[in-house]
């Protein structure tokens, strides 16, 4: 069963079902709730490094919704962010239900790395369909650094699935 905090949503095939500018408000709602549950799971991880990491993944979030508005202003000026009631992919939540141990985190993680693969794959479809060299680039951008946060959290999720080995890496030193 997924919990209520992690939607399936729409497969990434849909994206041409969609205008633009109901695309761009998708990915700047999707944007927030990934902030939003990066900043309510780092509440509830007690492992600094691992925290430390998902402190930041909820940053990075929060610079790419501001681009992305951006970039929504610029083509449609004064108009009001459309958010669509669909969305394409799992979407993030902040995560309403406590935390029981590391097999909630782990399936959590577990979660993100499936979120970020999507908005990678989001961000390449948006690519095809914006109409100027800068466009392009800041959706590819985006689209790489989605690829960077899978890679840091399926790291990290194979590091908690030997927990004795993550925490002798935690007593390494700098």
């Amino acid at each position: 069963m997924v919990p209520p905090e992690l939607e399936e949503g729409l497969p990434v095939e849909k994206i041409r079902d969609f205008p633009l500018e109901e695309l761009l408000g998708m990915a700047i709602k999707a944007e927030v709730g990934a902030r939003k549950f990066y900043e309510s799971l780092a509440e509830r991880i007690e492992i600094q490094a691992l925290k430390d990491k998902i402190v930041w993944l909820a940053g990075e979030e929060g610079k790419h919704e501001a681009l992305l508005r951006k970039m929504y202003e610029s083509m449609f000026p004064g108009k009001e962010v459309i958010y669509p009631e669909e969305h394409i992919g799992p979407e993030l939540q902040p995560v309403a239900r406590e935390l029981h141990g590391a097999e909630d985190i782990l399936e959590l993680i577990r979660w993100a790395i499936r979120a970020e693969d999507i908005a990678a794959k989001f961000y390449a479809e948006i690519e095809n369909l914006v109409d100027t060299d800068d466009k392009k680039r800041l959706m590819r951008y985006l689209g790489d650094m989605e690829m960077g946060h899978y890679y840091t959290l399926k790291a990290e999720y194979e590091l908690l699935l030997d927990w004795e080995m993550y925490s002798q890496m935690m007593h390494v030193g700098p």
